[in-house]
């Protein structure tokens, strides 16, 4: 839903749009061919516009677009101003940090208090959160923000809108641990996640070895069991040589067929059970939000 623009708002459009206009080519950070630098330029004055009319959604994203194409200082302010009126109050301080990075010119200097008022406004707004990482460091190890890759910094507190956020932490050989977390506007949170490193991977050779190895066994036991059995029937006495060599043959063979049903059983049990067992607990996190000093404390 569009705010309608307001008369200090349409004026803030249509200086923009003379400031583009009239702007020198400033020092890129990076080549850019001339049809960028105008693609850029073209983007931004439609920005503007959308802006004097208070379509402050549709204006960041041409802002944000204009700005990848060609990095301007005045650009990074209207992106501020676009995404302050929108509520993206972290990407609003980041724009006007950008702007005042910039060295003034007679163009951008009447901004320049705009935008440190702007900052200080805001800092009394934004969001805060302390996402704290055990074990850490961890070789690989990533985090992301509301789906977003984000920098590690263990030490110090994030920037973030107001309202219901999700961390994920990810690292090679550790389960994923994730938690969401909501932060008041002016409010701190503290997240604290605990690693747990994931199930080893077994071989799934093992288990089908084992029950080669058993079928086989037992195969043989069969073989030589009914040779026995086949010797025995054509013996000619009880107690001769051939009926004493057919017993041995059978007990042979019983012992090979039992010894291999259980080999193959404890093939397929492992093959069975693979990866179901000595399974972690999944990572612990901690999660803590205090505003006008009242907090809560939730463990996931």
């Amino acid at each position: 839903m569009t705010r309608r623009a307001s008369a200090p708002a349409a004026r803030k459009g249509a200086v923009l749009v003379a400031v583009v206009l009239g702007l020198a080519h400033p020092r890129p950070a990076r080549a850019q061919s001339a049809a960028d630098v105008e693609t850029a330029r073209a983007i931004f004055v439609e920005g503007a516009k959308l802006a004097n009319q208070g379509r402050w959604e549709q204006a960041r994203e041409l802002y944000a677009r204009s700005l990848q194409l060609r990095p301007a200082p005045i650009t990074h302010y209207s992106l501020g101003v676009a995404e302050k009126e929108t509520g993206h109050l972290a990407g609003a301080l980041i724009s006007f940090r950008a702007f005042l990075a910039e060295p003034p010119t007679p163009a951008t200097a009447p901004y320049v208090a705009p935008a440190r008022a702007a900052i200080a406004a805001l800092a009394l707004r934004i969001g805060r959160v302390k996402i704290t990482i055990d074990p850490y460091p961890i070789d690989g190890l990533a985090l992301t923000l509301d789906g977003q890759p984000a920098p590690l910094a263990p030490e110090g507190a994030r920037e973030v809108d107001p309202g219901v956020h999700e961390v994920a932490v990810h690292a090679p050989g550790f389960r994923t641990t994730s938690a969401r977390f909501s932060v008041a506007e002016g409010g701190a949170a503290a997240v604290a996640v605990t690693m747990t490193r994931a199930p080893e991977a077994r071989s799934q050779w093992l288990p089908i070895i084992l029950m080669g190895a058993g079928g086989a066994v037992f195969a043989t036991g069969v073989i030589v069991g009914l040779a026995g059995v086949k010797q025995a029937s054509s013996a000619t006495t009880n107690n001769g040589p051939d009926a004493h060599a057919a017993r041995a043959k059978g007990l042979a063979g019983d012992v090979m067929g039992g010894l291999g049903l259980a080999t193959a059983g404890v093939g397929l049990v492992l093959f069975l059970t693979q990866g179901k067992t000595s399974a972690p607990a999944a990572g612990a996190v901690t999660l803590s939000t205090s505003q006008a000093g009242t907090g809560f404390q939730i463990r996931f």
